[in-house]
């Protein structure tokens, strides 16, 4: 059992009166969202028409009562939304990948079988069997019994592994249970949630329901505490926070006031979504920090008059961040750049890769490039012909791949003789223009384009 994504489907799983409910950040900082079944809210759980109970008894993994502030209900499905108080770290990744044969999910909720315990939690694998007029069929991988069952409704079915990912709600025991009893649940997927919330006209606080969808994407103030986290190894580490926090300074005062992620996404997901990556890593916080990161770099290096959307397709076209959400090297999905189509990107542009396991190289020049793809065989005649022709495309277009990571070590951990008479904060802010003209030499080394011809 992979004891990361178990532990997460726990913290996001509560109770909601007899049933469960999975507690997830909308995107409003005032309030987040209780996916659940509807049945789970009314006086007759098998009555469909029957009224909804005056008070629900919501609970949270850590035993703290929850208010209910709103309920959104679907007029025809078995989902239901709670609106309630925001809290903190509890955002989580919707999935809406299809399940398939030999997929395996965890239930997690409170089955009425561990209710008289303190904690009252329990989780179960299921694999996908089926699905039937739009409800997912799962049955367990062990033998259970009916009382194992009843209380999961409205639970969350959560990946078995690593990243952690809301596939779909549990909504009731399959089959006619008077008659035999399998252990198969129906469940409907997040998909319907989210349709949900974006078709309907409810308000609350006379706004517009926020989408089911993380806060970070709101706006770059919940992502700019976590940038540029490099290691503490310079010999005055008060000097290297001092230039950690002007770069953030830049984040806030020229990038936030200017652009949100959310909008950034409207108008750039072709830029941003990587080639047969899920689509739930677009949504990642640990990419949109790189790319808040790799506009403020930019913002050094080009000086630029006004920092707005064209601005930042400027940015895309000759400087591409490619972002892939597994540990590993970017060298290891080599296939993931090369066999897409890098929409509207210069030749001579610079691929910045990202991966969540840092490197300690911070180049590959297109001559350490071709070398690689010929090794991993990807120029090689394919049957899908677009990945070859992308492949041979890119290869004249990218001058180089720099990994992130790496560049932060090089511009700024191994450079305190650089930077030392720079970041004496007695000395600002008389010193930051100079300080910003040596973030954008050093970053500048690997990252100046030299010569982009638009090649759309």
């Amino acid at each position: 059992m992979n004891q990361i994504a178990a532990s997460i489907g726990q913290e996001h799983s509560v109770v909601v009166n007899g049933g469960s409910g999975v507690l997830i950040q909308s995107m409003s900082k005032d309030y987040a969202y209780i996916l659940t079944a509807k049945h789970c809210l009314q006086t007759e759980k098998d009555d469909p028409s029957s009224p909804l109970f005056n008070e629900h008894k919501v609970v949270s993994s850590d035993s703290e009562t929850i208010e209910v502030l709103d309920i959104i209900l679907h007029e025809t499905k078995d989902i239901a939304i709670l609106i309630v108080p925001p809290r903190d770290n509890i955002e989580l990744m919707l999935s809406d990948v299809v399940l398939t044969n030999n997929d395996k999910v965890r239930l997690c909720g409170y089955p009425d079988d561990r209710r008289q315990e303190p904690f009252g939690y329990a989780s179960y694998i299921f694999n996908y069997s089926d699905t039937v007029n739009g409800e997912i069929i799962l049955s367990p991988e062990g033998a259970l019994s009916e009382d194992n069952i009843v209380g999961f409704s409205g639970g969350g079915l959560f990946s078995s592994n690593q990243p952690s990912l809301l596939y779909a709600i549990e909504t009731k025991m399959s089959g006619n249970t008077d008659r035999e009893f399998h252990g198969n649940i129906s469940a409907i997927s997040v998909k319907e949630f989210i349709n949900l919330i974006n078709e309907s006209n409810k308000k609350y606080e006379n706004l517009p329901l926020a989408q089911i969808l993380p806060l970070h994407l709101s706006s770059f103030e919940h992502l700019i505490d976590f940038s540029f986290n490099v290691s503490k190894s310079w010999s005055d580490d008060n000097k290297l926070t001092f230039l950690i926090q002007i770069l953030k300074d830049i984040a806030k005062n020229e990038i936030q006031v200017s652009l949100s992620p959310n909008e950034i996404l409207d108008d750039f997901r072709h830029y941003i979504q990587v080639h047969s990556r899920p689509n739930h890593e677009i949504h990642c916080k640990d990419l949109w920090i790189s790319l808040l990161e790799v506009i403020t770099i930019s913002l050094l290096i080009d000086q630029p008059a006004i920092i707005d959307k064209n601005y930042l397709e400027t940015v895309f076209k000759s400087r591409r961040l490619v972002f892939i959400g597994v540990n590993g090297t970017w060298q290891q999905h080599i296939s993931d750049i090369f066999e897409a189509e890098l929409k509207d990107f210069n030749s001579g542009g610079i691929v910045i890769a990202k991966t969540l396991s840092p490197q300690n190289l911070v180049q590959f020049s297109r001559d350490k490039l071709n070398k690689l793809i010929e090794l991993k065989n990807i120029s090689r005649p394919k049957p899908n012909l677009n990945h070859i022709t992308n492949v041979r495309s890119n290869i004249t277009k990218i001058s180089s791949i720099v990994d992130l990571s790496a560049l932060h070590g090089e511009c700024i951990e191994r450079k305190e003789d650089i930077f030392e008479t720079l970041t004496n904060i007695n000395d600002y802010p008389n010193k930051l223009v100079e300080l910003r003209l040596a973030l954008a030499n050093e970053y500048g080394t690997y990252l100046m384009v030299e010569e982009a011809e638009d090649d759309k």
